[in-house]
């Protein structure tokens, strides 16, 4: 089910669920008499607390494709910020295959099998237009792009 709320609007009713959670939570620590326990109530709410960053436009605009994947002349540069912010530069001549899925990026290297695999926010035909924007033509052409 996909809900057709704004970014705003997404944010409030993540937090109204948070605080649901929460005073289920505390009522359970008090009574027995819901079928869940207090630690369920409490993990759910952190969850939606959790949800509602993610929704917010800071959280957007910070895992947006063109701040995520840039390139000099020698390299690509990919952050993440799932899972704390991490940022890994990868030299152009050594990329061998790029493949892409919706919020996944895969970049092999040295054409052995090998290389990294990262989790960026976005759908696969949009990081795919982006490294088209951004590699140069040569790569591209040795190393296609894949869509799995």
């Amino acid at each position: 089910m996909y809900l057709n709320l704004d970014p705003k609007q997404m944010v409030r009713l993540n937090l109204a669920l948070a605080v649901l959670f929460i005073c289920v939570g505390v009522y359970s620590l008090q009574s027995d008499s819901l079928p869940i326990s207090s630690f369920t109530g409490f993990i759910f709410a952190i969850a939606f607390m959790v949800q509602a960053y993610r929704s917010t436009e800071k959280f957007a605009a910070k895992t947006a494709l063109s701040k995520t994947l840039t390139t000099t002349d020698t390299s690509l540069t990919v952050k993440q910020v799932y899972y704390g912010e991490q940022e890994k530069t990868l030299e152009l001549s050594r990329i061998t295959q790029l493949k892409v899925a919706d919020n996944y990026l895969a970049v092999i290297l040295d054409g052995n099998g090998q290389g990294y695999d990262f989790q960026i926010k976005g759908k696969a035909e949009a990081i795919t237009e982006r490294l088209n924007e951004i590699l140069p033509k040569a790569l591209l052409k040795n190393s296609p792009i894949k869509q799995v």
